[in-house]
């Protein structure tokens, strides 16, 4: 903007700006009330900035009200002259200029020197003035106190690594002055590169998740394939053991229809015999009513010997005619039935301990856990009776009350597999239990006190232990247990390895926390019995 004739006249000779509070010192120069106070702050004596006239007390300053006002209205005309382009009205968010009055402009810098925010046009001071040059501008900000210490109302310029804040010179050179102190603007670059690692973590953060993303889409999509798959089997299961049973119930119809055609054939056979015999009989019934006509009695006597004879018939009473109850037929029909299934659910626990043979674990037997009637090999792969109680050292862990054992292993999320090898044990209990199972007192085996497990007793008799202990039906003897947790599902299922059937599930298992493998190679009632309880390697069923 072009310079008005006499604009001088109402600008401060410390700021060249408009004035703002015009003031007057004794000598009669005007100065803007901030400016001369701010100048007499920073200098040793009171004196006049134009003419040097030194002031033995430091004036007592009033604003020139009436010259406030010709120069509020100069400014104000001057405004209206500046273009669009200059200057710009202040929105509601904006930060405005504090040198503009009756329009509110838009700031573009502030000056942490003169605490202020100044629109372009007055700012151009700051930009061309020797003196204003080197004062510290930012960009527009309304905390401006806030950048000034509250002790010393000195400019915050200086960072103390020690406390963390920001701090000004004289801080510097006095509470802080055994403190590491660096410049703010080091400082600033030494939090840029703080940034700079933080948006790197961050941004590593990121790719993470993404690829977390990426592995759950992949599951998703695995999953939805694994679903499609298991239907189209169940599909073909189904519609095998549906066809069979089709096949079963046609068979036994056309037994029974068979069966019932053949007594229909032999029935017939019989009411034709029976018709003929009636047929002989009948003639029978005639000759002898003839033998009345006959008026001789010596032709009586010798035609009745002749007809005296009947002709020869079947002994009826020893011939069956009961009707046929198909006793058996459908009996024998869900057996064979029944036979398929149980094939095909022997496959199907194949196919499965196939799949959870996948997630097989490395377990080992925590000795710490193993009271002083048992021994743990140093492996940590078998655990046997010990042939007299032994010393134990005291431990938390160890079960005392029973002869119980945990694997080191703790599981918290997933699936996990291993197997057991119980070949020459009369007596065992496997499974998982609770990591909160009480250690110091007897406990009984079942879900309610935090153990899912099986049992085998006196060489024959399985169970699986529940508050009632459910009887089980297994060819023994079982070699070779295997143990399969999910934990997500809650499941805990056991196999016969060898035999490759399933065994029993536990469901809806109330898992809090941990859970651990569990052995128990129960006190023999014989000391012969010395086998001992095998954690195996787990080799994939073909």
């Amino acid at each position: 903007m072009a310079d008005i004739p006499y604009e001088h006249q109402f600008r401060c000779s410390i700021c060249l700006d408009f004035f703002t509070d015009p003031v007057s010192t004794p000598c009669g120069h005007n100065f803007c009330k901030f400016c001369i106070e701010k100048y007499w702050d920073t200098t040793e004596v009171c004196s006049c900035p134009l003419c040097k006239e030194v002031f033995s007390t430091r004036p007592e300053l009033r604003i020139n009200i009436s010259f406030r006002d010709i120069v509020n209205h100069f400014k104000n005309t001057t405004l209206c002259a500046v273009t669009s382009d200059e200057t710009s009205v202040a929105k509601a968010d904006d930060v405005v200029c504090d040198v503009c009055t009756d329009v509110k402009v838009k700031a573009a810098k502030s000056c942490l020197v003169c605490i202020a925010s100044y629109c372009e046009t007055h700012l151009k001071p700051h930009k061309t003035a020797a003196v204003l040059s080197k004062h510290k501008l930012i960009e527009p900000s309304r905390d401006l106190e806030d950048r000034i210490c509250q002790k010393h109302e000195r400019i915050l310029e200086l960072f103390c690594r020690k406390e963390e804040v920001f701090i000004c010179q004289t801080c510097a050179e006095t509470d802080h002055r055994r403190h590491q102190v660096v410049t703010a603007d080091v400082a600033t670059q030494q939090k840029l590169l703080q940034i700079k690692r933080k948006e790197r973590e961050v941004e590593l953060m990121i790719q993470d998740r993404q690829k977390r993303i990426e592995e759950i889409n992949h599951s998703r999509k695995k999953n939805d394939e694994n679903a499609d798959q298991q239907m189209e089997i169940s599909v073909k299961v189904f519609m095998t053991v549906m066809e069979s049973f089709r096949k079963t119930h046609s068979n036994l119809i056309k037994e029974i229809e068979t069966r019932c055609n053949a007594e229909q054939k032999r029935f017939e056979k019989l009411t034709k015999i029976l018709k003929q015999e009636i047929g002989e009989l009948e003639k029978k019934s005639v000759e002898l009513q003839q033998l009345s006509l006959i008026e001789d009695d010596i032709s009586l006597h010798q035609a009745f010997n002749k007809a005296n004879t009947l002709p020869a018939m079947h002994d009826w009473p020893n011939i069956p005619v009961d009707e046929v109850d198909f006793l058996g037929y459908i009996r024998t029909s869900l057996n064979n039935a029944k036979e398929f299934i149980n094939l095909e659910i022997k496959e199907q626990a194949a196919t499965e301990l196939k799949k959870v043979q996948k997630y097989a674990e490395d377990i080992t037997i925590d000795p710490d856990t193993a009271g002083p009637w048992l021994i743990v090999s140093e492996d940590g792969k078998e655990v046997r009776q010990s042939p007299k109680k032994h010393k134990v050292p005291v431990s938390p862990a160890r079960f005392t009350e029973n002869t119980f054992v945990l694997a080191t292993q703790g599981l918290t999320k997933g699936r996990h597999y291993w197997e057991v090898g119980v070949k020459e044990k009369a007596n065992w209990v496997l499974g998982v239990s609770s990591g909160s199972l009480m250690r110091t007192e007897h406990i009984t085996p079942c879900p309610e006190n935090g153990m899912w497990a099986l049992s085998h007793k006196d060489t024959v008799q399985y169970f699986a232990l529940e508050q009632n202990p459910f009887p089980l039906m297994l060819p023994p003897p079982v070699q070779r247990v295997g143990v399969f947790v999910d934990y997500e599902e809650r499941q805990v299922t056991f196999f016969n390895v060898e035999a490759k059937t399933h065994i029993f599930t536990f469901t809806e298992c109330n898992f809090t926390g941990r859970v651990y493998p569990i052995f128990d190679p129960c006190l023999a009632t014989e000391k012969k019995e010395v086998a001992p309880l095998r954690v195996m390697i787990v080799e994939v069923t073909k």
